[in-house]
């Protein structure tokens, strides 16, 4: 932050994204807030700003935070520009998928596979409780 607020050209939201970036690495929620007010100004409507300090704040365990931001941005729109995002590998190969996004030629095929899983993992789960039982 100091470097920052000495340099001779005023700071940019690729600075302060980067410093951004830079705390969610080395876990400095501190400086992260602080980058984030920077950039809030900057850029209100960037929704990955937003994702990136709700990110840091789960992995923190500080759910009160994650609320307020979530809030902020339904608030302010931002949530509607900013949809989720999955990747997953198949065949050696990664592929990108937008939250609702259909147009993946094997969309299907996908889903598919990700509904069986969900089933076996929430079978797994239910098998684990009843072990504790018996």
């Amino acid at each position: 932050q100091n470097l920052i607020e000495r340099m001779t050209m005023k700071p940019n939201s690729v600075i302060w994204g980067a410093l951004l970036s830079g705390c969610k690495l080395c876990k400095n929620l501190e400086m992260a807030e602080i980058a984030f007010s920077k950039l809030t100004v900057l850029e209100p409507e960037n929704c990955g700003y937003y994702s990136l300090l709700v990110t840091m704040y789960a992995e923190a365990n500080r759910w009160k935070e994650v609320g307020k931001i979530r809030t902020t941005m339904r608030e302010l729109g931002v949530e509607k520009r900013c949809p989720g995002s999955s990747w997953i590998e198949m065949e050696n190969e990664l592929h990108q998928f937008i939250a609702a996004d259909k147009s993946h030629p094997a969309s299907t095929e996908i889903n598919f596979l990700l509904d069986d899983l969900h089933w076996q993992l929430k079978l797994a789960d239910c098998l684990s409780e009843l072990e504790d039982v018996v």
